[in-house]
């Protein structure tokens, strides 16, 4: 039973009963109930399609772009690019610069005006500078920068007075050598000497003949029994090693009072100076070219209390127990 209000002539309202019957009103009720999930689930798949437009990136996600905001990106977008195309082009160009740079200055180091055309030698006293220039090579001019320093060296180190030497470039056109010479320790028989020796360093090389310097020669010691070196810048022979280690390490007090230092055999002997004496000169037997340093120093201390003139043999193979011998009157 429904009811329902009409307006009465006079403005008032009556309501008024309408009878339905049980089945004209419960077909509507039963279409609605029918219609209701069909109607949730399109809402639901409606509403999943406009999120999924909206996540979707893109100009498809259906979104409205400001234009000014789009002028923007554009200028932005352009402005990257020729920046990008500015950066590639300056890169470009200064590769460019220095490729030419660096070909221009091996061109100017390889030209003949950087070549060497100047060799200063210094610290040359005993070899000739001349001497040293030609063992250097450096007398045909190279090119400063393809001097080989090492071979330089190696060359001028062959010299008979060099112990050693560097090599210095000055540009646009000079070489500066600077040598290091030996300094003589003995006198040494010698073939290239003859009957004056030769003069030899505490390592053994043969420096020059004594008689280029016979005031030099004559403060050195010599060395007797030993085989004779050969040329300048040749090496003594082995067996003299044991007598020259001993006239290198002569100290300064001994050292006005020895004549010689013979090799005999694998014993060393010293031969000392005996002013107005007739006959063999007092000797000092070493032994054999170990320990010696004490025995120098033994052999020091000893003829530092004793005469020479009356000395005949002095016996320091044993340097804690030196043996002395005199001359028989």
């Amino acid at each position: 039973m429904n009811s329902r209000r009409e307006p009465g002539r006079d403005g008032s309202s009556r309501s008024l009963r309408l009878a339905r019957s049980p089945q004209a009103t419960a077909a509507p009720v039963s279409e609605a109930a029918g219609e209701e999930p069909a109607l949730v689930e399109g809402g639901r798949r409606t509403r999943a399609r406009a999120r999924a437009e909206r996540l979707r990136p893109g100009p498809q996600a259906g979104l409205m772009v400001d234009p000014r905001i789009a002028a923007r990106r554009a200028r932005v977008e352009a402005d990257a690019g020729t920046a990008l195309v500015r950066h590639r082009r300056r890169g470009a160009l200064v590769l460019v610069v220095v490729v030419l740079a660096a070909a221009g200055a091996a061109l100017a180091a390889l030209s003949p005006l950087a070549s060497v055309r100047r060799v200063e030698v210094v610290g040359a006293q005993r070899t000739a500078p001349a001497a040293v220039r030609t063992a250097s090579g450096l007398e045909e001019g190279p090119p400063l920068l393809r001097v080989d320093t090492r071979q330089v060296i190696a060359r001028v180190q062959g010299l008979a007075w060099v112990r050693s030497a560097t090599v210095e470039r000055r540009w646009p056109s000079t070489v500066v050598l600077t040598v290091e010479e030996r300094q003589p320790a003995a006198v040494a028989p010698c073939d290239a000497g003859a009957a004056a020796g030769c003069l030899v360093d505490g390592s053994g090389r043969v420096l020059a003949p004594a008689s280029q310097d016979p005031r030099l020669a004559g403060g050195l010691p010599r060395l007797e029994g030993v085989p004779a070196a050969g040329e300048p810048g040749s090496m003594l022979p082995a067996p003299a090693s044991g007598a020259l280690a001993v006239a290198v390490n002569l100290p300064s007090a001994l050292r006005p009072l020895v004549l010689g230092v013979r090799g005999d055999g694998p014993d060393v002997v010293l031969d000392l100076r005996a002013p107005g004496r007739d006959g063999s000169p007092p000797v000092v037997r070493l032994g054999p070219p170990d320990r010696i340093e004490d025995k120098l120093t033994a052999a020091a201390t000893v003829l530092a209390r004793t005469s020479v003139n009356g000395l005949a043999v002095l016996d320091v193979r044993v340097p804690e127990s030196p043996a002395l011998t005199r001359v028989k009157r």
